[in-house]
């Protein structure tokens, strides 16, 4: 278990070093509300020293011509870490709140996304054509250059490597800013490469500070050329139009309200609790949450008793503890948040449970709520509309297949969705019909290196995993040969 008021550090070309201000910022477990660390405030002085010694790294390495090494580095990272899997796990859950039981998901999920990019690392492809009789084409695939990564705090291990692993696979150096609120389970993870002599100093850096700071700098300057951003919607389109004034590459996935669409021939029992648990998992604080759920009017009464008792029988408590289902939201400032949310549900919805702060014995202590249902929601109410970021599900009814579709679409978001019914017909028909990056069909959040993830509208612009997820990292050449006969 991570010790109390340990300090991290910036590592910038190979080396771990305070930052020029000397400032700290601390980490907050929100199961106790106990300071569990600090890392470093760091400054511009910091984040421009990063970013030069990153370009240099990637300039005067081999790192990226030599795709063995590259494979060779990420794959002894996935082993590294699959070593330190239950002390990181650990860390993982102090600093974030979510259940240990999560915590081990999302490790396994980041060595697999390793040992996955450590393979494609050779695999990088480009294509041949014969342009006439006289020329002859190359269509190259490059790394970019300095790739800055701002990763959230939700699932901040998972969602840093799921861009680092393709952005170094592709030949790239890698400036990180972790989130401020989630810097030491970043740092423990990157940590792991320091003995890894495949990783050329400079290669990868991590520099903890204020986004306004660090994430800003990473965004305007020159030398870094592309961005990776993972977060809420109105943050990304700020960095949208920070970067364009260096026409700068952006990788954006950013917020959802995403539906489960549930029709009567549906197996309920499985759609009910896949359902539940797409809504409260990391207490609901996730992109591609299950937040709603469009049910058929005749089986309405039936999914909203059954999704109430599984909300009412989720314990809620410290991520620590085993048996706990449902760890707190981040902080005290989320939790408020949430809590007005759940006070427009009850002015334009019919509250089924929760909607509560829980309090009494450890629960005072950190930032816990109840699972919370509304039925019987607006398409124009803002629970309906708005990305909450907590446990809270809404339900909509609707009649035919028409009215389905409008109702998922009804967001200016489209991340993800789910569709349950044993129709193989309607069930391709709704998803090639749904605006939304990712459809599963009879299950949800089953996510894989291999397949691609983005979001359509709102959501975000670029697509991360997989082959596609590879090439975003990449620019393309055109070679031209001038064949002599």
């Amino acid at each position: 278990m991570i010790a109390k008021l340990e300090i991290t550090r910036n590592y910038i070309n190979g080396d771990w070093q305070e930052a020029k201000t000397r400032e700290t910022m601390t980490s907050v477990n929100p199961a106790t509300g106990e300071i569990v660390g600090e890392s470093q405030k760091s400054g511009l002085e910091d984040i421009k020293l990063a970013i030069k010694l990153a370009k240099a790294a990637f300039h005067t390495s081999d790192w990226r011509s030599n795709s063995s090494r590259r494979s060779d580095a990420l794959m002894q990272w996935a082993y590294k870490l699959k070593e330190n899997r239950e002390e990181i796990a650990r860390i993982l859950t102090t600093e974030n709140g979510k259940p240990i039981k999560e915590s081990r998901i999302e490790l396994d999920a980041c060595i697999d996304t390793l040992k996955y990019f450590a393979g494609m690392a050779r695999s990088i492809f480009g294509r041949s054509i014969n342009l006439s009789t006289t020329s002859y084409g190359i269509i190259d695939k490059e790394p970019i250059g300095v790739v800055g990564i701002i990763s959230p705090w939700n699932w901040p291990a998972m969602l840093m490597i799921r861009e680092v692993a393709p952005a170094l696979a592709a030949g790239n150096a890698v400036v990180l800013k972790p989130a401020s609120r989630t810097p030491l389970i970043s740092t423990a993870i990157v940590k792991l490469i320091e003995e890894n002599s495949d990783f050329p100093p400079g290669i990868v850096n991590i520099v903890s500070g204020p986004g306004k700071v660090i994430g800003d700098e990473m965004t305007t300057n020159p030398d870094v050329n592309a961005i990776s951003f993972t977060g809420d919607t109105t943050t990304g389109k700020n960095l949208m139009k920070k970067a364009a004034e260096k026409v700068k590459k952006l990788a954006l996935e950013l917020g959802g309200k995403s539906p489960n669409i549930i029709f009567p021939d549906a197996n309920l029992n499985k759609a009910i609790q896949a359902v539940a648990k797409s809504a409260f998992i990391t207490a609901g604080q996730m992109c591609f949450a299950g937040s709603r759920v469009i049910v058929h009017e005749s089986i309405h009464e039936e999914v909203v008793e059954g999704l109430r008792k599984q909300a009412e029988k989720l314990k809620v408590g410290n991520g620590l503890i085993e048996t706990t289902d449902m760890g707190p939201v981040i902080s005290e400032e989320q939790l408020n948040k949430i809590l007005e949310y759940c006070e427009i549900g009850r002015r334009d919805a019919k509250l089924i449970t929760g909607g509560n702060r829980l309090t009494g014995g450890d629960y005072d202590k950190g930032y816990y709520i109840e699972p919370t249902i509304f039925d019987q929601v607006p398409i124009e109410s803002r629970i309906a509309q708005e990305e909450i970021f907590g446990p809270v599900l809404a339900i909509q009814v609707f009649r035919d297949e028409k009215e389905a579709i409008s109702l998922a679409n009804g967001t200016i978001f489209g991340l993800a969705a789910g569709v349950w019914t044993k129709d193989v017909n309607r069930a391709v028909r709704i998803a090639k019909k749904v605006e939304a990056g990712t459809v599963w069909i009879n299950t949800y959040n089953k996510n894989y290196p291999q397949a691609e993830f983005g979001g359509y509208k709102e959501s975000g612009i670029g697509r991360t995993r997989g082959i596609e997820g590879l090439m975003e990292y990449t620019e393309t050449k055109h070679i031209n040969i001038e064949i002599e006969e």
